[in-house]
């Protein structure tokens, strides 16, 4: 009898010894933090900014392989992790897009894999692959590239009573970008796209509008119409020629809009990865 106890006591602890086994818990992700970064300053969380004002959104897209896993969307600049995202990713090679902007009312759709905004503005991207296995750092720190090309038209003329906006009409322009590649998206064709004009403004010279393309990597080129309003119709107008536009390139127009102008010239210089200036 003796013997049958201890005999069952051993098979006991062996069930147990063999039941914790199993039961340790597998380690099979690892949250990352991502320090997104580019031309903008980051070390203040809150301070997400480029060229003096502050991204509204950015976006982390996990792919393994051709599937998309999950999509972060961070869109209060105000939050102490914004542009900081940590993301719980499965052990394996991921594929992550990331996306920071400040345009207007963006619209994601996985399916097409585009942003798209109803009025774009500076926009960053970048691709990273990541092979996460229980080594991996638990931060990264991410640099992106400029994805828009900024026209710039500086008035010369002191602007003329009763305007109340600017329209600004490309013959071409890019509202989206492919996320995967960081090519723009969704062109349109003569669009308006309306800047408001303060009553502060009024009578003032030097003034400029600023409005922001998703471009390609290479030079391409378009006409754009600027005209003044006064919310129903055009007080003065003037059309530029093929205007040349670039990835991070500035394009700097300047000339009289209210009254007689000089003819269009053209040069380029370095501001941003270089400037494109001209007048009308």
């Amino acid at each position: 009898m003796k013997h049958s106890i201890l005999f069952l006591a051993a098979i006991a602890l062996l069930f147990v010894s063999c039941k914790k086994d199993n039961d340790k818990p597998t380690t099979d992700s690892a949250a990352v933090t991502f320090y997104t970064q580019g031309d903008w300053q980051w070390d203040n969380p809150k301070d997400l900014s480029a060229d003096g004002t502050s991204m509204t959104d950015v976006w982390v897209l996990d792919y393994v392989g051709s599937t998309i896993v999950q999509t972060i969307h961070q869109n209060d600049n105000t939050a102490t992790d914004f542009g900081q995202p940590t993301v719980n990713l499965s052990y394996g090679t991921h594929t992550l897009y990331f996306v920071a902007s400040r345009g207007t009312s963006p619209t994601l759709n996985t399916t097409d894999q585009t942003i798209v905004w109803t009025k774009p503005s500076d926009t960053f991207h970048k691709t990273l692959t990541l092979t996460v296995n229980s080594s991996t750092a638990s931060s990264q720190a991410v640099a992106l590239d400029r994805s828009v090309a900024k026209l710039k038209l500086t008035i010369n003329d002191a602007i003329a009573e009763g305007t109340t906006a600017f329209v600004v009409t490309p013959a071409t322009w890019y509202y989206g970008i492919d996320y995967t590649t960081g090519n723009p998206t969704n062109a349109a064709t003569n669009q308006a796209i309306t800047v408001n004009c303060p009553s502060s403004n009024i009578g003032q010279s030097g003034k400029w509008i600023t409005v922001f393309s998703l471009s390609p990597s290479t030079q391409w080129n378009t006409n754009v119409t600027l005209a003044a309003t006064d919310g129903t119709n055009t007080i003065s107008s003037v059309t530029l020629s093929n205007v040349p536009l670039q990835r991070n390139y500035s394009t700097e127009y300047s000339g009289n809009l209210f009254t007689t102008g000089s003819g269009t010239t053209l040069s380029l210089n370095d501001t941003w990865t270089g400037t494109l200036t001209g007048t009308w």
